[in-house]
């Protein structure tokens, strides 16, 4: 399986997107494995610091006892771009003191974004992209949950 949908419900609009095997193989692994079990139900949101880039949070309990728990860092970037999809993984404590550890999937849709936060610089795994045919979308979609705020998610193979 290299390719995977990302299904926006509030608003009906369906992606595509591709494994990145070859660039980011533990961490395409990884998230070929949850999805070999069942589809990811999630929200996304707006992300704050980061530009335009919709946050998706994995669940803790389908991903803690997965080498997403402690990723391999592969294909690193800080720069992402216009369908560019990371994971990034921060343990629990981490990020202002949540206890509970954040597996991010970051769906980025537009220029000029970046992984700084208040903390500083957090590269990302690149592990994943939106097709091409389905950029436009993406940055459509981008624009409603900025706007409207979060939306729910599924997330499953294709």
């Amino acid at each position: 399986m290299n390719l995977f949908t990302i299904t926006f419900l509030d608003s009906d609009v369906t992606l595509r997107a591709c494994i990145l095997a070859e660039k980011a193989p533990a961490t395409s692994h990884a998230f070929i494995h949850l999805l070999k079990e069942e589809p990811i139900h999630t929200t996304g949101r707006h992300a704050m610091y980061t530009g335009k880039e919709v946050s998706i949070q994995l669940p803790v309990s389908r991903c803690e006892l997965t080498p997403l728990h402690e990723p391999a860092k592969e294909n690193l970037t800080c720069f992402p771009q216009p369908g560019d999809i990371l994971f990034t993984f921060m343990p629990a404590y981490a990020w202002g003191g949540i206890p509970t550890p954040i597996y991010d999937f970051g769906l980025f849709y537009g220029r000029d974004a970046r992984t700084f936060f208040p903390a500083g610089w957090i590269p990302g795994n690149l592990f994943a992209r939106i097709i091409d045919e389905d950029l436009e979308e993406l940055e459509e979609i981008g624009r409603v949950i900025h706007m409207k705020g979060q939306q729910s998610i599924v997330i499953n193979k294709a």
